[in-house]
């Protein structure tokens, strides 16, 4: 649940990864209708839309911006040299840009590898809504994410 809440939220939700967490649990714990399968992928979906919830709140306040390129935050100095931590900063400014759902299908998806109908059951959409979102939110990664290449390139010139 924690990992789901993380990856969902992203680096500036992590302040309020327990809080989904334990709203999650609290709602698994309240509900009367029980799951008959796999419980840690209920517990998942319900973490999944708690986290959506928060980000949704965190996206009406003011956000604090991402550390500039050139400086480094946080933890970010274990993450390799300095190609990799740009690397790092760019894929995580591509998903701010998303909507919180689509980047929860992305997260859930490609970076926890789960099938897209159990990411649609977790998130409540449809399975061809999901894909949708999926296809279109990777097609503006790749773009966003070719802009900055070409801008920093231009830059080194």
């Amino acid at each position: 649940m924690v990992r789901t809440a993380w990856r969902v939220l992203g680096r500036r939700g992590r302040e309020e990864v327990d809080d989904v967490v334990q709203e999650g649990l609290l709602a698994a714990l309240t509900t009367p209708a029980l799951p008959t399968g796999d419980v840690g992928a209920w517990l998942r979906a319900i973490t999944a839309r708690k986290a959506l919830d928060a980000a949704r709140r965190t996206q009406r306040r003011a956000e604090e911006p991402l550390p500039e390129a050139g400086s480094e935050g946080p933890g970010l100095a274990a993450a390799g040299d300095a190609e990799s931590r740009l690397d790092v900063l760019l894929v995580r400014r591509a998903l701010a840009t998303l909507k919180p759902v689509d980047r929860a299908v992305l997260v859930l998806s490609d970076l926890e590898g789960r099938p897209l109908p159990e990411v649609a059951r977790m998130l409540g959409l449809t399975y061809m809504a999901t894909r949708v979102r999926a296809s279109r939110a990777r097609r503006r990664l790749a773009h966003w994410l070719r802009q900055q290449r070409g801008a920093q390139e231009a830059g080194a010139r």
